[in-house]
């Protein structure tokens, strides 16, 4: 019982370290096993779960509890881009932040201090290394992107937010994959052109 007193907490200070985390609920369970071969030998087996992702395992025969997933704090990184236009006039400004870990995070499109309420989350998405992405998206008039920004929370940045300033260089990724397209395109006719010359 120690353990599971200690494993608790230790563990809900890791996980309510973000403010978005305050206003959702995650069930923590514990599963315990005691097996009994004869009058003296006992074992004691046991597993811990957050959500659905299994966090810890403990077991008498080693006296120590074992995190089954690591539990260091993965800072995230950020950047900016335009998506497709939303409309005549309108921008569509997109941060994506990704790479982090634990799952609870914050994002927020900002005016200096104010939170930007169009601001629109999309789902987790898992990375191959088991780190998390999301993206915010904000959907604003040409001339309103100016001194906008996109403020990330997570635990482990432990307080110092990370900001990055809209200053209107951005490029689309489609416009990013177009030129590249393009360019491929020209570098292929440029080398079909000259090979065949060279066989004429």
């Amino acid at each position: 019982m120690g353990r599971v007193l200690f494993l608790l907490l230790w563990v809900l200070p890791q996980v309510w370290g973000s403010s978005e985390v305050l206003g959702r609920s995650f069930l923590f369970r514990c599963l315990q096993i005691t097996s009994f071969a004869n009058s003296s030998w006992w074992r004691t087996d046991g597993l811990a779960w957050l959500g659905e992702l299994q966090t810890h395992r403990w077991s008498n025969a080693s006296d120590k509890i074992d995190s089954v997933k690591p539990w260091a704090q993965v800072k995230p990184e950020a950047w900016l881009s335009r998506g497709p236009s939303p409309g005549p006039g309108r921008l569509l400004l997109v941060c994506h932040v990704s790479g982090f870990y634990p799952q609870p995070v914050w994002v927020m499109w900002m005016r200096g201090e104010q939170e930007q309420q169009g601001t629109q989350r999309g789902d987790f998405l898992p990375n191959g290394d088991e780190t998390w992405y999301l993206q915010a998206t904000l959907d604003v008039a040409a001339g309103e992107a100016a001194g906008l920004a996109c403020r990330v929370k997570h635990s482990s940045l432990g307080g110092q937010d990370l900001v990055l300033y809209w200053d209107g260089s951005h490029n689309s990724v489609g416009l990013t994959i177009l030129l590249t397209c393009l360019a491929l395109l020209f570098m292929l006719i440029l080398g079909l052109t000259l090979w065949m010359r060279r066989h004429r």
